[in-house]
C-alpha cells in the first residue's frame, strides 16, 4: 500500500512538474515575442511570470563550468553599479539605471539553469518566436503610414513615425532585431534545397520582409553592424561557390541600398560633410544632425576621460551629469539642455565606473564570441558582433530592450550552440559517416 502511493505522488509530482515545464516554455515564447512589441513596464510583467514558473519548477542547477564566468562577470557589473551609488550625487539617474539593468541577471540565470527543459528545438522555438515578433511590428506599422506620413525624400521618417503608434523604439534597436532576425533564417534554413517545402514560402516571405525594412530604416548603425556581420558569417560559415554566393548577395544589397538618393545622402555626402567641415556647428537636417550631435558628444566624452576618474569612473548616477557639464564647457550649450547620453555604451561604462566597468562590458561580449568559436557557432557569433557595433553608438544598457534582447538571447545561444554541437559529436560517434549540420 504504501509504495503503491509513494508511486501515485511521484506520478502526481512528475506529472506538475511536466506542466510547470510546458507554463516556463510558455512564459519563455511570450517574452521573446514581446521583446520588439512591448513597452517596458511589460518586459518587467512577462519577466515575473518567468520567475513564477521557474521557481515550482525547481530546475537543477545545470551551469556549466564554462558558463560560469559570463554569469558571475554580469553579476560583478550589477554590484558595481550598486557601488557607484555611493559616490553618485544624482541617485535618481543611478536607481533607474539599476531598474533597467538589475533583471538581466535574473534573466540569464535561469536560463542557463533550465537547460534540462531547454533543449534545441525549444530554444529554436522561442527565437522564430522573436521573430515572428519583429515580422509583425513593422507589418502592423505599415497600417498608420498615412499620406501626411509619405515623404519620398526621407523614407526613414516614415517608418520610425509609423512605428511609434505602436513602441517607442530608437531606429538602432529595430534594426538589430531585423539582422538578427535576417542571420537565424539563414543559419536555419539555407542553403534552400534543404528546407522544407511545405514552410519554404514563409520563409522566403520573412525574409524578403525583414530585410526591405532592414534597408527602409535605413540606420547608418544598422546598416554597418549588418555588413560588418554577414562578411564574418560568409567567411566562418561558408565555403567555395555558396561564399561567393553569399558574398555577391551583399554586394547587390549594397547597390541597391547606395542607388537610392536618400540613402546616399546619408551614407556618403553627409558623414563627409561632418567629419571634415569643422564650420559645421548646428543643423536642423534630420541627416546631419545625429552625426553632429555625436561628434560633438565623443568630444566631449573623451574630455571626460581623465585621472584618477579613469580608474573608478564618476559613480553610477552621475555619468549623464559630467557628460553635459563637458557639453557646456565645450560650448555645446543646446546638446546639454536635452540632456545627452553618451551614445556610446564603452564611453557610458568609461564614465560611471571607469576602466574596471569598462573591462567588465568587454568581458561580456568577449566570453561569448569564445564560446561561439569553440561550439562553432556563427550565429552567436555574429550576435555579438551586432550587438558590439549598435553599442558603439548607442548607451544599450540605458535601454530596457538592449538590456532584455541580450540577458535573453545571449545564454539561449549559448545553450543552443553547446546541444548543437554535442549532439553532432555524438551523432559522429554513433555513425562516422554522419555529417554536421551548418550551425
Amino acid at each position: 500500500m504504501c509504495e503503491l502511493l509513494s508511486a501515485l505522488i511521484k506520478t502526481l509530482i512528475c506529472s506538475f512538474i511536466m506542466k510547470v515545464s510546458s507554463i516556463f516554455r510558455i512564459a519563455l515564447t511570450l517574452l521573446t515575442f514581446a521583446v520588439p512589441l512591448l513597452v517596458a513596464s511589460w518586459h518587467g510583467k512577462l519577466i515575473v511570470l518567468l520567475v513564477i514558473t521557474w521557481l515550482f519548477l525547481r530546475a537543477k542547477n545545470n551551469l556549466r563550468v564554462k558558463e560560469w564566468p559570463f554569469l558571475l562577470i554580469l553579476l560583478a557589473l550589477n554590484i558595481i553599479h550598486l557601488l557607484g551609488l555611493m559616490y553618485s550625487e544624482n541617485l535618481t539617474h543611478g536607481f533607474s539605471l539599476i531598474e533597467t539593468f538589475g533583471p538581466s541577471i535574473i534573466i540569464v540565470w535561469i536560463v542557463l539553469s533550465s537547460d534540462s527543459v531547454l533543449d534545441e528545438k525549444s530554444i529554436k522555438s522561442f527565437i522564430i518566436s522573436f521573430v515572428s515578433g519583429v515580422v509583425t511590428l513593422n507589418l502592423a506599422s505599415l497600417a498608420f503610414i498615412s499620406k501626411d506620413l509619405w515623404d519620398p525624400k526621407n523614407l526613414q521618417s516614415n517608418i520610425i513615425l509609423a512605428n511609434q503608434h505602436i513602441v517607442s523604439i530608437h531606429p538602432a534597436y529595430v534594426s538589430l532585431f531585423l539582422s538578427f532576425s535576417i542571420f537565424f533564417i539563414i543559419d536555419q534554413y539555407f542553403p534552400l534545397r534543404t528546407v522544407n517545402r511545405k514552410i519554404l514560402g514563409w520563409v522566403l516571405f520573412g525574409l524578403v520582409v525583414i530585410s526591405a525594412y532592414l534597408i527602409w530604416i535605413n540606420s547608418r548603425t544598422g546598416i554597418l553592424s549588418f555588413f560588418v556581420a554577414f562578411v564574418f558569417y560568409s567567411f566562418y560559415r561558408f565555403r567555395g561557390r555558396t561564399r561567393i554566393v553569399s558574398l555577391s548577395l551583399l554586394a547587390v544589397m549594397f547597390i541597391v541600398i547606395f542607388s537610392v538618393p536618400f540613402s546616399k545622402e546619408r551614407f556618403i555626402n553627409t558623414p563627409r560633410q561632418v567629419l571634415f567641415d569643422h564650420t559645421l556647428n548646428q543643423s536642423s537636417d534630420p541627416n546631419i544632425y545625429p552625426l553632429l550631435a555625436r561628434k560633438m558628444i565623443f568630444k566631449s566624452s573623451l574630455d571626460l576621460v581623465k585621472w584618477p576618474e579613469i580608474l573608478f569612473g564618476y559613480g553610477t548616477g552621475d555619468f549623464r551629469d559630467v557628460l553635459n557639464e563637458s557639453l557646456k564647457q565645450n560650448g555645446y550649450h543646446a546638446l546639454a539642455e536635452k540632456s545627452m547620453d553618451q551614445h556610446n555604451e564603452y564611453f557610458a561604462q568609461l564614465h560611471r565606473h571607469g576602466i574596471i566597468g569598462l573591462g567588465l562590458f568587454l568581458s561580456l561580449l568577449i566570453i561569448p564570441f569564445r564560446y561561439a568559436l569553440k561550439y562553432r557557432s556563427p550565429l552567436l557569433a555574429v550576435f555579438i558582433i551586432l550587438f558590439s557595433i549598435t553599442a558603439l553608438f548607442e548607451n544599450v544598457w540605458s535601454a530596457q530592450k538592449g538590456v532584455t534582447f541580450f540577458a535573453l538571447f545571449c545564454p539561449l545561444l549559448m545553450l543552443y550552440a553547446r546541444n548543437r554541437f554535442e549532439g553532432d559529436v555524438d551523432n559522429k560517434t554513433l555513425n562516422p559517416s554522419f555529417e554536421s549540420s551548418p550551425n
